[in-house]
């Protein structure tokens, strides 16, 4: 795979900066399911006081959601997802490497290998497809489309685009990397990788997910 600059997406933010680009898209709202994996992923890889001192970091009206229960069904305001990564960001970061991106892969392991196991196929391409169709389950904003590249061969590959109207908030297309890793995965695919190259915060038209993998069986490859 061609080897590309990170995007913006996948670089920094400050506080104010995260703050400027999320009163732009206060409308905007994702699922449940997102926010309660990123709880459980705290839970179950770090215990409950690391995830009793990530919340205590947040401000006062996102505590009160958070220490409630979140439903995975229900819709919730995107920056409330944003501020919560980079609370965990701010705490682990330093010693996980590419966290946000394990944050996206344990996601998927949730919601496609779980809440919405009935949305895997041992297909890899008919997954990127319907991936694609049924976005509107997880956010309320953008359409998606999957353009296929290579169908046959030992690599195939392909492309989930993302168009969005305003460029979402830096980063949040970063946990995207791990979570279509890992459903490639799940999918039976091998050795994916993803690689993203366009980025609507850096004058794209669209987001664009390229997704290599090797064609196989089921997959038995575990979580680290």
């Amino acid at each position: 795979m061609d080897t590309l600059p990170r995007p913006i997406c996948c670089r920094p933010v400050t506080d104010d900066e995260r703050a400027a680009q999320l009163s732009t898209v206060r409308h905007w709202k994702v699922q449940g399911s997102l926010i309660k994996s990123r709880l459980l992923y705290l839970q179950m890889k770090h215990g409950i006081a690391t995830l009793k001192h990530i919340l205590q970091s947040l401000g006062e009206a996102d505590r009160a959601v958070l220490t409630k229960t979140v439903f995975v069904g229900e819709w919730y305001e995107l920056g409330l997802l944003i501020r919560l990564d980079a609370a965990i960001v701010a705490e682990l970061g330093a010693t996980t490497p590419d966290l946000l991106e394990a944050l996206g892969a344990f996601s998927a392991e949730l919601n496609i290998g779980g809440t919405y196991e009935s949305l895997v196929q041992r297909d890899v391409e008919g997954f990127l497809q319907l991936s694609a169709v049924v976005s509107p389950t997880f956010q309320t904003f953008g359409s998606a489309r999957y353009e296929p590249e290579n169908k046959t061969g030992l690599v195939r590959a392909g492309t989930v685009c993302l168009a969005y109207d305003t460029a979402p908030p830096s980063q949040y297309c970063q946990s995207g990397i791990g979570y279509f890793r890992r459903a490639v995965e799940l999918c039976g695919g091998i050795h994916p990788e993803v690689t993203i190259t366009g980025c609507r915060r850096e004058g794209a038209p669209e987001c664009r997910f390229r997704i290599c993998w090797q064609p196989s069986g089921a997959s038995t490859i575990p979580m680290t």
